[in-house]
Formats: C-alpha cells, sequence, structure tokens
C-alpha cells in the first residue's frame, strides 16, 4: 500500500499513525451532523522533487473555515506545512509517484493532500459511556480534532476532459443559498448539496440534435443498434444560486470567456453567488490579469454559458479543464479555446516547476 501512515490529532490518537489504524469513534459528532471542514491540497511533480501548490494558503482557508464553525485548533498554517511534509516524506510519495508514472498505472499522478477539521467524541461519563454520550445537534461540548492524509491522484474529470474538454450540464440541484450555510467555508455539510449535481451528471446522457433522439427511439423498438456517435457523456454540472444565476461547479469554480472584436473578456462568478473563494480560482484570476486579460466578476446568467466563446473549470484537482459543451450545446467550435489553454499552460508551469515561480506560489517538500 503506497500510503502507510496518516497524520490525527484526536482524542485517542496522536502522531503518525498506520493507514489501518486510522479510525474515529462512529458516534463522532462528524457522522451524525457533519460537522467539519477540510480542503483539498496538490502536490506538483518537478525537478526539484514534490512542490504543494499554495499549501499555506490553503490552510489559512482551513483554519478560516474551522473559525466561522467555532471550532478552534492550536496550530497555525506553518504548523500544518510542517506535518503535510513530513506525511509525504513518510509515505516515500516521491519515489511512489515516479514508479506508477512509471508502470502506466496512472496518465498524470500528483500527490493529493487532504486535511479535515472535525467534531469528535468524548463521554460525558467515560467510566461508563453508555450514558448520556453528547450526540445531540449542539457540538460545543464535542473536541475538535484533526487528520490529514496524503495519496496519488489523476486527472480529476478524466484526461480526455483535459484534451478535448468536458461535457457538462445545468443541474437543476440549487446551490446552497446564502444564510443556509456558509458556502464561504469549506464545509462538508456543503458536499452533500455538491454529490447530488455530480451524481446527476454521471447518470445524464445528452443528445446534440432532436433527430438523434428519434433515430435512437426507432433503433430502441426495432432491436438494433443506433449511431451513438452524438451522444454526450457529461462528468460534471454547474450549478445556479437560488437567484438562477451561474454559480460554481460541483467542486469546481467557473470562468466564461467572450471575444469581443479583439478584445477578450473573462467573466467568473462572485464571492456573492454562493462561491467557494477557490485558491486556483485566484490563482487563475492572477494569471489572467497578468496576461493582458480582462477579469470581471459579476453575476452570469445561465444562457451566457450557451453562447460563450469559451468555458473552463478551475479547482485544486481540475486545474484548468476547458468544457466542449453545456447541456449538448457546444461552446464555440465545441473544443479547447486558445485563451483557456494559454492560461492552463501557464499555470501548470509554475505548478510544476517548467515556469519561474513569480508568485512564491510553491513549496518543497
Amino acid at each position: 500500500m503506497a500510503t502507510r501512515y496518516i497524520y490525527m490529532n484526536t482524542f485517542s490518537k496522536r502522531g503518525f499513525i498506520p493507514w489501518e489504524e486510522a479510525t474515529i469513534h462512529v458516534l463522532s459528532h462528524v457522522i451524525h451532523y457533519a460537522s467539519g471542514v477540510f480542503e483539498g491540497i496538490r502536490g506538483y511533480r518537478t525537478d526539484n522533487g514534490i512542490a504543494i501548490f499554495r499549501g499555506k494558503d490553503h490552510y489559512r482557508r482551513l483554519i478560516n473555515s474551522a473559525k466561522i464553525y467555532r471550532m478552534f485548533v492550536d496550530i497555525d498554517e506553518e504548523g500544518f506545512m510542517e506535518i503535510t511534509k513530513e506525511l509525504i516524506r513518510k509515505n516515500d510519495l516521491q519515489n511512489v509517484l515516479d514508479k506508477v508514472k512509471a508502470e502506466g498505472r496512472m496518465k498524470n499522478p500528483f500527490v493529493y493532500i487532504r486535511p479535515v477539521i472535525f467534531r469528535g467524541f468524548i463521554s460525558e461519563e467515560p467510566d461508563d459511556p453508555v450514558i448520556q454520550p453528547p450526540l445531540g445537534v449542539n457540538p460545543l461540548k464535542n473536541p475538535t480534532e484533526y487528520f490529514m492524509a496524503a495519496f496519488l491522484w489523476d486527472d480529476y474529470l478524466g484526461e480526455k476532459a483535459i484534451k478535448e474538454g468536458a461535457d457538462v450540464i445545468t443541474s437543476s440541484w440549487t446551490r446552497i443559498a446564502p444564510n443556509t450555510v456558509p458556502a464561504f467555508a469549506k464545509g462538508v455539510a456543503n458536499y452533500a448539496n455538491a454529490q447530488l449535481a455530480k451524481m446527476e451528471a454521471e447518470l445524464t446522457v445528452v443528445l446534440t440534435d432532436y433527430k438523434d433522439k428519434i433515430a435512437l427511439k426507432k433503433a430502441s423498438e426495432k432491436g438494433e443498434l443506433a449511431d451513438v456517435s452524438n451522444l454526450r457523456f457529461p462528468v460534471e454540472s454547474i450549478q445556479l444560486n437560488a437567484e438562477g444565476y451561474v454559480s460554481e461547479g460541483a467542486g469546481e469554480n467557473i470562468f466564461v470567456v467572450k471575444y469581443e472584436g479583439k478584445n477578450v473578456k473573462i467573466y467568473t462568478p462572485p464571492i456573492y453567488a454562493s462561491i467557494l473563494p477557490g485558491i486556483t480560482r485566484d490563482s487563475i484570476i492572477t494569471i489572467a490579469r497578468d496576461l493582458g486579460y480582462e477579469v470581471i466578476e459579476t453575476m452570469i446568467p445561465r444562457e451566457m454559458l450557451y453562447v460563450a466563446d469559451e468555458i473552463f473549470f478551475t479547482g485544486t484537482a481540475a486545474e484548468v479543464t476547458p468544457i466542449r459543451s453545456v447541456d449538448g450545446i457546444p461552446i464555440g467550435k465545441g473544443e479547447p479555446g486558445e485563451v483557456t489553454l494559454r492560461i492552463r499552460e501557464e499555470y501548470v508551469g509554475i505548478a510544476t516547476g517548467k515556469k519561474e515561480d513569480r508568485y512564491g506560489w510553491l513549496e518543497y517538500v
């Protein structure tokens, strides 16, 4: 097993714990009431070893997410970073990554780091835990605990989505509304909503032309094979907010590119559109502006997606993933666009150490 250790700081376990022993109690508050926050952080393979991309910024957001939920930890982003580096070293992930890549087991392997802060479990009657365990909605009596895992992952939406562009749909599930649960925090509860949107995409097939639907129906009635070349199999959903404007993907932020003569404008939903303020999103805004593009944070109506010249997702796992169709409607030429590819090349170049880290985003293990 590649990942041999997980770091834990809980009531019953502290330190680097063997994978099979890294457990929490089934009555932990987080399991019943989703009282937890988390981060997804990426470590890239570079010529100088594994580089953690904007790790301190991720941990700052993690601590702030916990603070919103009144969970406080006695560790700062520097402390989290030291644990992260040691966890990667103890699991020998540099060598494992090289081996997996050489064997062809993953196309684009990277180190994925998953820290979680959560409400755990401790009995009010330690000598007799059957008596009144603190399992009500009120989480304040439960201890704040955390753990961190590091393992290998591959392209989140698939290699084909990177090369050809992803097919996506707009979800029927509305993104969490303001003043319900905080979208600003990366809380585990938010992803119950995102899961519904993600599953909807995975279970949906989209036709690009009504004639194809008729042909499929006739073939089905006759028990014949039909031409499925025009079918689209979405890999992700775009969620709208409570007002019906574009919010984000089930696990990514979104950008819309419009050509206006010789000018290019890039639009992205603002913080108040119920989005998570993504670290990758912030990186892409910085890169795009430095490349000379105008980036506008504004509310985006759903129909603007259909007439966009380019659309792309951003996120720790998704990096910069082009979108080629929305609800079966081709975006632009129906392939990754020039602006998207230029931004992606710059982002990946910096993250992998092939281009100058002029923003100071990398921290080497």
